[in-house]
């Protein structure tokens, strides 16, 4: 771990400065009529907790246009939101716009309390995300993000997932008059875990990886043996020393090698992501997801009507079968740092979500990006939305 650790150093502080029982710093919450509505879902962990440090990187660093710009509101997803350590800690009211927990009838409630007992979070995970959408949608704002309780986020993740949905909204509207046709997209992913991302049938030079060997092995052996083959005045050190042995090893062992350690390497190192891409496949989890607000009513009535399962399946399955579109802004602008799932999951399915690129970010690098985003005109027009 290195950028995130950093991050999380400043989060904590972040938090136990406006945490202090005398003279906190003033601070500036979501204005009037924000931009952007975000939901953390919370609740209560055996072991580690997560949520203080999300909080924290979160809001520390945002400008006070930023963070006019953006609500948030905390879901503490038990029924029983005291079990939480962080419930009545004097920091959320100081910094959090909304706090809220499950407000529904009677026998609502003891069925989530049932599902609770039961550890059927695949039921009961569901049901927190289509409360977090719909208490979201009363602020009436353009987007909304709903977080988990185990990340980090990068300073200037504000401003570069606006700049990003500015980026989506242009490229949105060149494909509608080039197509005639609106092109809905669901989401904008900023998280993801680069293993996912690997060689896959949709690459030409996986799906044809023999072919690319046999190119690189033939043309590397005709070009050895022309050489070789060349009068010795003009390459005399290679007519020495191209005997045909050598070139039969170059060609069958050395080229061969050296082209598998290029696809180990990995699609992503030789080419990275940069900005907004579609990642209408290969998209994991659903650490931080934007969803801009007019396709939420059809997403919360699928959900409703599946009821249980893995929430970010759920949200694939419903894109696949609307032909919605699916971005993320690279590279990723949260890591996850929960070690061990709120949901049971296996551990090392948990661990293994990670964002190896976030961990390259410096801190010096980060906050001149923002500076300078904070000045780009996309950037000045949203925030002055608010």
């Amino acid at each position: 771990m290195g950028y995130s650790l950093y991050r999380e150093r400043e989060a904590w502080h972040f938090i136990s400065r406006h945490n202090s029982d005398s003279k906190p710093p003033d601070y500036v919450k979501g204005g009037p009529t924000p931009s952007v509505c975000a939901a953390i879902v919370t609740v209560r962990r055996d072991l580690d907790h997560y949520f203080e440090a999300s909080v924290g990187s979160l809001l520390e660093g945002l400008d006070e246009r930023e963070r006019r710009a953006l609500y948030l509101r905390v879901l503490f997803a038990d029924t029983d939101p005291g079990v939480h350590p962080s419930w009545g800690q004097k920091w959320v009211d100081r910094l959090v716009d909304s706090v809220e927990t499950y407000n529904v009838s009677e026998a609502e409630l003891v069925h989530l309390q049932q599902l609770e007992t039961e550890r059927n979070f695949y039921e009961k995970g569901v049901s927190d995300y289509i409360y977090a959408l719909q208490s979201c949608q009363k602020i009436n704002a353009s987007y909304i993000i709903i977080f988990e309780d185990d990340i980090v986020l990068a300073t200037g993740w504000f401003s570069k997932t606006v700049k990003a949905l500015k980026d989506i909204a242009r490229r949105e509207e060149a494909q509608r008059r080039r197509e005639h046709h609106q092109s809905s997209w669901i989401y904008l992913r900023l998280f993801y875990t680069e293993t996912a991302l690997s060689w896959s049938d949709s690459d030409w030079a996986y799906r044809h990886m023999p072919l690319v060997f046999g190119i690189l092995m033939l043309s590397t052996f005709a070009v050895l043996v022309l050489l070789r083959r060349r009068p010795a005045h003009y390459v005399p050190q290679l007519r020495l020393r191209l005997d045909f042995m050598s070139i039969v090893v170059i060609s069958v062992v050395c080229v061969p090698a050296f082209t598998a350690l290029i696809y180990m390497i990995g699609k992503y190192s030789l080419s990275p992501l940069h900005g907004v891409v579609e990642m209408n496949k290969s998209g994991c989890c659903t650490q931080g997801l934007v969803f801009p607000s007019q396709q939420v009513d059809g997403l919360i009535a699928f959900l409703s009507s599946r009821g249980h399962g893995q929430t970010d399946s759920l949200i694939e399955e419903y894109a696949d079968q609307t032909q919605r579109t699916r971005y993320a802004l690279a590279p990723p602008q949260l890591q996850h740092v929960g070690l061990k799932s709120s949901r049971d999951n296996l551990d090392i399915n948990t661990r293994s979500t990670w964002a190896f690129w976030f961990e390259t970010n410096g801190p010096k690098v980060l906050n001149k990006e923002h500076t300078d985003l904070l000045e780009d005109i996309d950037v000045e027009n949203m925030l002055k939305q608010e």
